[in-house]
């Protein structure tokens, strides 16, 4: 009984890690339907300026959700030591 138990909390687990990653993929892909949206939207002279402006929101954001975003979400941050991360294999995350 208790290896049920046990698989059906791997099973939940791994549901939950699924649900965020499918959340993930589909804000990327968000992102690259704005910058379609904009690029139709401006003059052909000022393409590229938008694309790059779209890039840049993402790379920040992405940067920002990585440092503190992650923090408020999940109460672990990545300022700490390699030993600390790597404690449980990742899994504690």
């Amino acid at each position: 009984m208790d290896s049920i138990s046990s698989a059906i909390d791997t099973l939940a687990q791994s549901a939950n890690t699924l649900f965020i990653l499918m959340g993930a993929v589909m804000v990327f892909a968000m992102h690259a339907g704005f910058a379609f949206l904009e690029v139709g939207t401006v003059r052909h002279k000022n393409q590229v300026n938008a694309l790059v402006k779209i890039m840049t929101d993402f790379g920040f954001s992405a940067v920002a959700y990585f440092f503190v975003g992650y923090w408020v979400a999940y109460g672990v941050t990545f300022f700490q030591d390699a030993e600390t991360l790597s404690a449980g294999q990742g899994y504690d995350w």
